[in-house]
């Protein structure tokens, strides 16, 4: 009877080598299941993102519908604005479009700050000096505006009339002027810095030409935002685009590079701006 007690017990426990087989299956497992885990975390970043530009764009489209047709300027000055308490806004935040699109995001930049970024957001509304953070507010949404050529930017190229005279009506100041609204990028993912660091946002992404070409040749993790414009591959090297009809879709590096989605003139992908004839 003791002879067969001690074998039983001792058939309850695993030996070594079971151990070791067991771990390898879950290490194995585990290894088929974190790329595939990786992918849908990018896939519903990329989502969130999208379905912020869609958002984006249906207030973009309100702005216009309220002022006449005119776009929300890209980066312009004299523009009023309030923040969300309705006080006044100085230079050069009301330059920028968040706090101008502010009254048609509900008060709220929850749609223009997706995922991680979203943390920057809670920190810039948590700030005890609430005039610095309404000004970081201003400076990093998820998506840029291409306010070159959409809405005019007066720190690039003034959309006046001493430019339009010498190149042309180059700039959409009303969403009527776009020659192909399917095709012309009014916001698309972007980059800047913060702190020492690299965020996922700013106010404005710049064209890959404009005179000539601006942008590096091709993207590098380690070139710093301005090398593309502060534009951002960020999903899977693809980078999300809202069109002036409203629709969105996210870009290859190719894709983003061609002028006729960033200008309304542009007729080839290596388009610059010359002076008319």
């Amino acid at each position: 009877m003791k002879r067969v007690y001690r074998q039983s017990i001792q058939r309850q426990g695993f030996t070594l080598v079971e151990l070791l087989v067991v771990v390898s299956i879950i290490a194995l497992l585990a290894g088929m299941l974190l790329p595939a885990l990786g992918k849908a975390k990018g896939q519903a970043r990329r989502a969130n993102e999208l379905n912020s530009a869609k958002q984006l764009m249906v207030s973009w489209q309100l702005y216009a519908d309220e002022h006449q047709g005119q776009v929300i300027p890209g980066y312009r000055y004299g523009y009023p604005a309030q923040d969300f308490q309705g006080r006044e806004v100085t230079h050069p935040i009301n330059a920028r479009y968040p706090w101008r699109l502010a009254p048609y995001l509900g008060n709220s930049f929850k749609v223009i700050y997706a995922n991680e970024n979203r943390a920057l957001l809670e920190r810039f509304e948590s700030m005890e000096d609430k005039a610095v953070g309404v000004y970081a507010a201003s400076v990093f949404p998820s998506l840029g505006i291409n306010s070159v050529f959409i809405g005019g930017d007066d720190l690039e190229l003034p959309p006046d009339g001493k430019a339009v005279d010498r190149f042309g009506r180059f700039c959409v100041l009303k969403d009527s002027d776009s020659l192909r609204p399917s095709e012309l990028m009014v916001f698309a993912s972007a980059r800047g810095p913060f702190e020492g660091k690299i965020v996922q946002g700013f106010y404005v992404v710049k064209p890959p030409f404009l005179m000539a070409r601006r942008w590096a040749v091709d993207w590098n993790t380690e070139d710093g935002p301005e090398a593309w414009g502060h534009v951002h591959p960020r999903h899977s090297q693809r980078t999300v685009a809202a069109a002036v009809d409203g629709h969105v879709d996210s870009l290859n590096r190719r894709e983003i590079q061609d002028m006729r989605r960033w200008a309304n003139p542009a007729d080839r992908h290596d388009w610059v701006l010359r002076v008319s004839r």
